[in-house]
């Protein structure tokens, strides 16, 4: 074999390598975006779990919040109903107590009364007797003493005057019993009066008692219910400490998940960044608008911690890369919805920047490591992942730090 010959088989051999050694490298670089993508959806799957644990975890305290705040309100309108019907149950055992007093007084009266009427009795039972025994007196006198006594008579003004005076001492005695008569009569209808003054006071206590009863065994509902009250608020306490250690911790795993994810994202740009080291994209800065038109702003960057732009726009509305750049992610996240990552080099200092837009209606247009130019269609605005309506959501990280897209791109 000549020396050119040979020659030419080594550089045949060279050109092979080198084509197999290029072939290696443009698989190595295919394979890593596959393995990355894999890497990626597994954190932002943690991380979407992480959310919605700890958003289920902020429901369960916002509702046992409300249970609480439900639980102290009831218990401060039971109390206070307990302490107004405690008065008027107070009031009404002065109103007891006073009628009391008055039936006693009226019991008294009635005593009193009762007393005079004996009195009455007796004096009438007393002139009873005297003119019983006048009577007795008088029928010897008729049936015996009178003739004699008549006898004895010397003229008409004695014989007169002995009848007079018969007559009169009957009238006197008749008189004086029905004086006595009336008097007692009076005293019963004194004492009746009294008696049923008395029955009304008693009918008056007897119902301020049921008054007095029926409060009580009210009292004794709110007091049961109270406790019962008590009871809740002491575990919706418990409840609250529990769910707030709980949410710390979802909270710490949260971050966590999301610092790695951003830091994984990161490292996305870096290996962006690297891959174009011996030939490095340039960024000038001349941004444009990712919209051809937009309704307003609906969202501004760090409102509410909020880490981006929103541009509220119509749906199906064409995104526009504010730059040349390479696509570095094209996925669907819980939050962004269908979104772009596109890795639009240094500037003159080294300072990377990378743009992620969100929330488009559907699968991006665009894949990972396609090259993009300024104002190549990547999407349409939708309101996918967490979102509220049609909008952009923008997010600008320079040196892999998130920043406030509007201080480089116009709008």
């Amino acid at each position: 074999m000549s020396h050119r010959t040979q020659i030419q088989t080594v550089r045949r051999i060279l050109a092979v390598l080198l084509s197999l050694c290029l072939a290696l490298t443009l698989a190595m670089q295919a394979a890593l975006p596959a393995r990355a993508d894999d890497k990626q959806k597994e954190l932002e799957s943690q991380k979407q779990q992480a959310q919605e644990e700890l958003e289920a975890l902020k429901e369960e305290q916002q509702d046992n919040q409300e249970n609480l705040e439900s639980a102290q309100q009831d218990r401060e309108a039971t109390a206070q109903k307990r302490t107004e019907l405690e008065g008027q149950m107070q009031t009404i055992q002065q109103k007891i107590d006073e009628l009391e007093a008055q039936i006693a007084e009226k019991e008294q009266s009635i005593n009193e009364k009762q007393a005079e009427i004996d009195q009455k009795q007796a004096d009438y039972d007393a002139q009873l007797d005297s003119f019983a025994e006048r009577l007795t007196a008088m029928q010897y006198l008729q049936s015996s003493g009178s003739i004699q006594l008549l006898s004895s008579v010397s003229s008409m003004f004695q014989l007169l005057t002995y009848a007079n005076v018969m007559e009169s001492i009957a009238q006197q005695d008749q008189q004086i019993c029905d004086d006595l008569n009336d008097q007692k009569a009076q005293l019963n209808a004194e004492k009746e009066e009294l008696e049923a003054q008395k029955a009304d006071l008693e009918a008056q206590e007897a119902q301020q008692q049921s008054n007095v009863n029926s409060l009580e065994a009210t009292t004794n509902e709110l007091t049961n219910t109270i406790m019962a009250l008590d009871s809740s608020i002491s575990e919706a306490e418990a409840r609250e400490q529990a769910l707030a250690s709980a949410i710390s911790d979802k909270q710490a795993e949260f971050n966590r998940i999301a610092d790695e994810l951003d830091a994984y994202l990161q490292s996305i740009i870096n290996d962006a960044q690297n891959s174009f080291a011996d030939a490095p994209i340039s960024c000038s800065l001349n941004f444009i608008c990712p919209l051809d038109s937009y309704k307003y702003i609906s969202c501004q960057y760090g409102a509410g911690g909020h880490k981006g732009v929103d541009f509220a726009a119509a749906g199906n509305t064409p995104i526009r890369a504010v730059a040349s750049g390479k696509v570095i992610t094209s996925a669907y996240h819980y939050s962004y919805g269908n979104y772009v990552m596109v890795y639009h080099g240094t500037d003159d200092q080294g300072v990377s920047y990378t743009t992620l837009y969100a929330h488009m209606i559907q699968t991006p247009s665009v894949s990972v490591n396609q090259a993009v130019s300024q104002g190549d269609v990547l999407g349409y605005v939708g309101s996918t992942g967490n979102s509220t309506g049609n909008h952009l959501h923008l997010e600008l990280r320079v040196n892999g730090a998130r920043t406030n897209p509007l201080n480089y791109v116009p709008h």
